[in-house]
């Protein structure tokens, strides 16, 4: 695949957050949670417990001359213990998922989120992304992924890796497309770090709290 490709078959790409962390993501950008983290300057315990295994609960981060940003919960990895490909580990693919900003590949995957039960009565911010902006921005940190990459809820999903997300030029999108489909050739959109000037690239804001 490249560039033109993507931009062709997803002009668009979307964000959701919690309204919550709207203000912080005005003043930073989106960051992975890994960069949350060494923004707030957390401790090793509060470290260890947010990147160590999957949060079973979002966490709202508060410091003193900061506005609030959230964690979000990664109860959906109900079965990733027994689904880690044997060329990865479960702490190389938890790295790999909390260094990286997120943003679905189509409308149809931000609504299954945005529909979820956890998620269906928070209030959300949703951010339409322009594709060819962020790629002109960010491409060599942009890599791409075929899978819900957080969500093992069954035991016969996909194994997965700290090598499940590949850059724009190796990705085998035709290859999907025939195998799984349009809607499967392609779910997540990632960018390694941070999209600190994500705010230069929006088409569009859902919910945006002034």
């Amino acid at each position: 695949m490249d560039a033109e490709e993507l931009i062709a078959h997803h002009p668009r790409v979307f964000h959701t957050m919690s309204a919550t962390a709207w203000p912080s993501v005005q003043r930073h950008g989106l960051l992975s949670t890994q960069q949350l983290i060494d923004l707030f300057n957390l401790d090793a315990v509060e470290r260890d417990r947010l990147l160590s295994a999957p949060r079973q609960r979002s966490t709202v981060l508060r410091a003193p001359g900061l506005p609030p940003a959230v964690i979000r919960d990664q109860k959906p990895m109900k079965f990733i213990a027994e689904k880690i490909d044997p060329n990865s580990s479960l702490a190389a693919y938890l790295a790999a998922i909390n260094s990286r900003v997120f943003f679905w590949a189509s409308a149809q995957r931000l609504d299954r989120l945005r529909q979820a039960k956890e998620y269906r009565t928070e209030d959300q911010v949703v951010l339409h992304v322009d594709t060819r902006a962020l790629v002109e921005r960010h491409g060599p940190r942009i890599e791409l992924c075929r899978l819900n990459s957080g969500a093992v809820t069954q035991k016969n999903h996909p194994l997965r890796g700290h090598r499940s997300w590949l850059p724009i030029s190796e990705y085998p999108y035709a290859e999907y497309r025939r195998r799984y489909g349009r809607d499967g050739a392609l779910v997540e959109v990632t960018v390694v770090d941070a999209v600190p000037d994500i705010l230069d690239l929006i088409d569009k804001i859902e919910g945006a709290i002034d």
